[in-house]
């Protein structure tokens, strides 16, 4: 007296058997856990040390400028803040600017919008230490945007040393 919905009794039943396909994603499943350990071990992938080479423009003139930290006299690895921001110009070389005055600031904004009026892409590049906090870059980048840049970019040298990345 079992209720049956239509054909006949003992007929092709069209359900799926489940259990063959549990069993072979339970078989899977065990061989990613006991595999995944061993593959995140073996494989290295080395990481990027410096960004792409800005594509400049034959004779086009640019704004750098370089971003220097102060260091303890005793202990070089000391880094006691920001120093000097230097101008990457032969004109300019020996103009120094402190990002941690305010006079400073003013005057260095007021260097860039002069220099950056002239200039067909009013685009700044800044030069850090590499060992600098980004705090400090940060104020430069401020700077640069009160001066009326653009844009303003950090430009990476490449990774010399030939320690390898583990």
């Amino acid at each position: 007296m079992g209720a049956q919905v239509g054909g006949k009794a003992g007929g092709v039943r069209s359900d799926i058997n489940v259990t063959p396909l549990v069993d072979i994603v339970l078989v899977l499943l065990i061989i990613f856990i006991v595999i995944t350990p061993a593959v995140n071990d073996a494989v290295r992938l080395p990481l990027a040390r410096h960004s792409e080479k800005v594509e400049k423009q034959p004779g086009a003139k640019y704004l750098t400028l370089m971003m220097t930290s102060k260091r303890d006299p005793k202990d070089y690895n000391v880094i006691l803040g920001p120093g000097d921001v230097l101008i990457d110009d032969q004109e300019n070389k020996d103009r120094r600017f402190k990002i941690d005055s305010d006079q400073d600031k003013k005057d260095l904004a007021t260097f860039i919008k002069k220099y950056t009026d002239q200039l067909a892409d009013r685009r700044v590049f800044i030069k850090a230490d590499a060992d600098l906090q980004f705090k400090y870059v940060n104020e430069l980048f401020q700077v640069c945007r009160d001066g009326g840049a653009d844009e303003a970019s950090v430009v990476t040298g490449e990774d010399k040393s030939t320690k390898e990345v583990k």
